[in-house]
């Protein structure tokens, strides 16, 4: 406990300007033992010097010369260094010791001493440690030190400042701002892994286009072999989760981490972010509770929360984001996971306030404004409120389109496609919109990666066009590859639409199952459309149980970003259901509950409605059973 306490400093080689050249390491292997007797401070260690000298690629050759010894101490956090001089005066030598600001290089303390000759050596370093040593500790606090840089591979000291300062926006959740700074390091050292994974992180954390993303995580795996095995971990880890996906594999680099760091937040977070997609959720949240007590930042409490309404504890989901609100006080991240947490538990005019709230104090932050048009344009289609969705969908479109990120824009456009097609639209009118986008954003003048294959598949099989959707998932099985291909979930829904529109009900059955078998962390994807298909295949229990599954599961991502489409049509098919099964009691409810949720649904959706509540009616005339 001491030690800890003792202030550290850096001890650079003592420069020899004597005939012998032996001098100047054993006079500093001297004055280091000597000052290592301070009680105020303590010398950095011969061990912390090489480690961190590897991290700046560079080979530990046994001498520190004072210029790199301060690089050091500042990508350490250490306030100062000693450097020492030694010079010949006849006979005998003059030895100095200064105390020099990490900093900015200025001298603190100055000592000399002078040795008659080497058999006074010993003794002249005893009496210049002891003059410095009662110096250094007034000298140290006159200083205030820089915290350290983040201790990761890269040989340029410039880029290793922009990444810490870009660490340090993420914490405080200004992660647009951290974004730049990252490029910056990577210009600095191309080679620099560590930036290229965050910056794949803070890419994908601000949907910017998926082909930037992956390029970033490619260009930090391209680099593993020459990583020391901690940071290689990580990067492994990013590349088999977003890129080439294999979960084993993520999970085995994640654990690999954290048998070598228990602290690693990264891993923490990442591995837990894993688990839920297999849902693990108990495990899950142990890792992120873990990380929330020890680091900062919206991934750790945003992935916390999911985890613990993943398993219905709500409460404690409620009790982590007022815990995140003190510790991040103001943070749009904060109010943007409550009105999520609020979606979760189908508060609909509590997750639209604080949605609404998020947008307005963030008009500047083309991050926000997209994210929050669309999360109103869930809430609204939820409430069957289609005219505003529309609206929202729309601007998204127009804000992706001035940002010159075609393949976001003709996916949204497809969403909103698919949203005209649920509610009526005639397919063709939906059709010749989807196709003039095509010819405004052709797939081909898109990088491979950000072209939407599987949404407008999706969309051309829903408008009864499987031929277009089957050359859309074609081109896109031909091209991208298949590694990519298993963490899309937006494909198995493509086809399973195709099977639907070819009337090969058993196929897209399948295909529905695998998105919930595949997608865990959503909790309920996949389950309506099962439900449908055991309607069309004329199995009504099962159709009822996988709805009764699907609004039951509690689930943050599913109910957030699933059942703004899915929950008002299960509320009236599980009404229909149970009035067929005789069940008076459950149809009431469920025709209730779609009647609450819809009650202030667009004109056009009133006639639904209006059927619903004469069959409430009818229902409540009967006589009980």
């Amino acid at each position: 406990g001491v030690l800890k306490d003792r202030e550290p400093i850096l001890l650079a080689d003592f420069e020899n300007r004597a005939a012998d050249s032996t001098l100047g390491p054993s006079v500093t292997e001297a004055f280091r033992v000597d000052l290592s007797q301070s009680p105020t401070v303590r010398v950095m260690d011969q061990q912390a010097v090489g480690q961190a000298l590897a991290r700046m690629q560079r080979s530990s050759t046994g001498t520190l010369p004072a210029p790199l010894a301060r690089e050091i101490a500042e990508r350490e956090g250490v306030k100062a260094v000693v450097t020492g001089q030694i010079d010949p005066v006849g006979q005998g030598y003059v030895l100095a010791a200064s105390l020099i600001s990490t900093t900015d290089g200025s001298t603190l303390s100055a000592v000399r001493e002078t040795a008659n000759g080497p058999g006074e050596l010993l003794k002249a370093i005893d009496r210049l440690s002891a003059k410095l040593r009662e110096r250094i500790g007034e000298s140290l606090t006159t200083i205030r030190a820089n915290p350290a840089l983040d201790q990761v591979t890269t040989a340029s000291l410039p880029a290793l400042r922009k990444y810490t300062q870009a660490l340090r926006l993420e914490e405080s959740d200004r992660t647009e701002e951290a974004v730049p700074l990252l490029r910056e390091a990577v210009a600095l050292d191309s080679g620099f892994a560590m930036a290229w994974r965050k910056l794949a992180v803070m890419l994908g954390n601000t949907q910017a286009p998926y082909s930037l993303q992956r390029e970033a995580a490619t260009r930090a795996f391209d680099h593993r072999d020459r990583l020391p095995e901690l940071e290689r971990d990580l990067a492994v880890g990013f590349y088999h989760a977003y890129v080439e996906y294999d979960p084993d594999k993520v999970i085995g680099a994640y654990r690999s981490a954290l048998a070598l760091d228990p602290d690693n937040l990264v891993s923490l977070n990442n591995l837990a972010v894993q688990l839920m997609v297999g849902r693990r959720f108990v495990e899950a949240e142990s890792l992120v509770t873990h990380a929330t007590r020890i680091g900062r930042g919206a991934s750790f409490y945003n992935n916390l929360y999911q985890a613990q309404v993943a398993q219905g504890h709500f409460d404690d989901a409620k009790a982590t984001l007022e815990r995140y609100a003190k510790v991040s006080e103001g943070s749009p991240f904060v109010i943007g996971q409550q009105a999520l947490l609020a979606a979760a538990l189908r508060d609909l005019p509590t997750a639209e306030r604080l949605t609404q709230q998020v947008r307005q104090e963030q008009q500047s932050s083309a991050y926000w404004q997209v994210v929050t048009a669309q999360e109103l344009a869930r809430l609204r289609e939820e409430a069957g409120k289609l005219g505003d969705a529309r609206r929202y969908h729309e601007e998204v479109i127009t804000d992706l389109d001035a940002r010159g990120a075609a393949g976001q824009s003709l996916e949204e456009t497809a969403q909103l496609a698919a949203m005209d097609l649920r509610y009526g639209t005639p397919p063709q009118q939906v059709l010749d919109r989807v196709v003039a986008a095509v010819k405004r954003h052709p797939l081909a003048s898109m990088d491979l990666y950000d072209r939407p294959y599987s949404a407008l598949a999706y969309v051309y099989a829903r408008a009864g066009r499987p031929d277009l959707a089957k050359q859309e998932m074609g081109e896109y099985e031909r091209l991208v590859p298949e590694g990519e291909r298993r963490a899309n979930a937006i494909q198995l829904f493509a086809s399973g639409a195709i099977a639907e529109a070819e009337g090969r009900y058993r196929d897209a059955l399948g295909d529905y199952r695998l998105v919930y078998e595949t997608f865990g962390d959503c909790g309920i994807c996949g389950l309506y459309e099962m439900s449908t298909m055991y309607d069309r295949l004329g199995n009504a229990d099962s159709a009822l149980i996988a709805l009764e599954q699907a609004i039951s599961t509690p689930t943050a991502q599913g109910r957030a970003f699933n059942e703004p489409r899915t929950l008002a049509p299960s509320y009236k098919r599980l009404g229909e259901l149970y009035e067929t099964k005789g069940d008076r009691k459950k149809a009431i409810d469920y025709y209730g509950r779609f009647v609450a949720l819809w009650k202030d649904a667009d004109p056009a959706l009133q006639p639904v409605v209006k059927d619903v509540r004469g069959r409430l009616a009818r229902l409540a005339q009967e006589p009980g059973t």
